[in-house]
């Protein structure tokens, strides 16, 4: 190891103003996580809805089935003069694919994880303080598991590392245990694959596995501002180890984090407000449809742009979008203004 990549990294080198700013990056990491749990919870809320919508007009007596069952079929017969029909069905078939999706990936998921927790614990790890030590040439650290997550080291990274460096790395996979980042990636994956309709959600997603290492490295920088360096440390060594091969963990928005450096990226406003105005409209078209179903409102296009709760509906999600983005504007320039005024 170089003494000039030591002392580029040496927490004595970080001005004020970057470490400010990497505070606030990390504060802006948990917040993108809350957003994207809420927008990935406000989906799966509309779909119950319809759902419910959908359903609570079929509490009939077991009379009453086949009578309802052949006024459905004539209804579907002319889908024409009964756009309802069409829609009721186009949202029943959508959600029925994104509830099949989202139990195919969690069983999929938890099937992978208990394999791979398997495979671990045949390798037979060795407890130590805070994790365990695992055979293998190639240089890791990760965080396993996802009810019950553990921090795993290899042979081959404690062979690589000092001491400093080791308790960095630690430090970070403790963070990832903390948080269970390994179930809410795993959520994220999955609502990611359900809601495939959605624009930029897939991007979210991989945006998100990228913060929560910055994340964790946050973390453990706060614990001991003497970990930025070694982190920097330990992920060259993880590169420059002959048996690294593929490298894990190792992304150019941490490299960029660790030095100091503002983030590149930035999620698209108008995708995320498509995706908003999606929702929105999924859900006004659910109510509409049971509305009409039960005679006191229509989806002919005439009526359908008198309603209100339409225009509501699709625009108030929207608008507040607009200035939750105009906020986080303004509140990146005062960011800026104190940085500069630190310098």
């Amino acid at each position: 190891m170089s003494a000039t990549f030591d002392s580029e990294f040496a927490p004595e080198a970080v001005p004020i103003s970057e470490t400010h700013a990497a505070q606030q990056r990390a504060i802006g990491a948990r917040r993108f996580s809350w957003a994207e749990g809420l927008l990935a919870i406000l989906a799966l809320v509309s779909f119950v809805a319809v759902f419910m919508r959908l359903f609570e007009r079929w509490r009939v007596s077991p009379l009453a089935v086949s009578h309802r069952i052949a006024i459905l079929g004539q209804r579907l017969s002319y889908p024409i003069g009964n756009l309802a029909a069409i829609v009721v069905v186009a949202l029943a078939l959508l959600g029925a694919i994104v509830v099949a999706i989202v139990i195919a990936g969690a069983m999929r998921e938890l099937r992978a994880s208990s394999r791979f927790c398997r495979d671990l614990a045949a390798g037979h790890p060795v407890a130590v303080k805070d994790g365990f030590v695992i055979d293998g040439e190639r240089p890791r650290a990760f965080c396993a598991g996802l009810l019950r997550p553990h921090v795993y080291v290899t042979t081959g990274a404690l062979a690589i590392l000092d001491e400093e460096a080791l308790e960095a790395v630690l430090a970070h996979e403790r963070h990832h245990a903390r948080r269970r980042d390994p179930l809410r990636l795993a959520a994220g994956r999955v609502l990611a694959r359900a809601l495939f309709f959605l624009p930029g959600l897939a991007e979210l997603g991989r945006r998100r596995e990228t913060l929560s290492e910055i994340s964790a490295d946050e973390s453990a920088i706060d614990a001991a501002p003497a970990n930025r360096s070694a982190l920097a440390r330990a992920m060259l060594s993880f590169i420059d180890s002959p048996a690294a091969g593929e490298s894990v963990g190792v992304d150019p928005a941490r490299v960029d984090h660790l030095l100091g450096e503002a983030p590149s990226w930035r999620f698209p406003a108008f995708t995320f407000l498509l995706a908003v105005f999606l929702l929105a409209l999924l859900a006004a078209l659910a109510v509409l449809a049971g509305q009409e179903a039960a005679g006191s409102a229509s989806l002919a296009l005439p009526f359908l742009s008198a309603q209100p709760c339409v225009v509501v509906l699709a625009l108030l999600p929207a608008g507040l979008a607009l200035v939750a983005i105009a906020l986080a504007r303004v509140r990146r320039g005062g960011t800026a203004m104190l940085e500069s005024s630190v310098d």
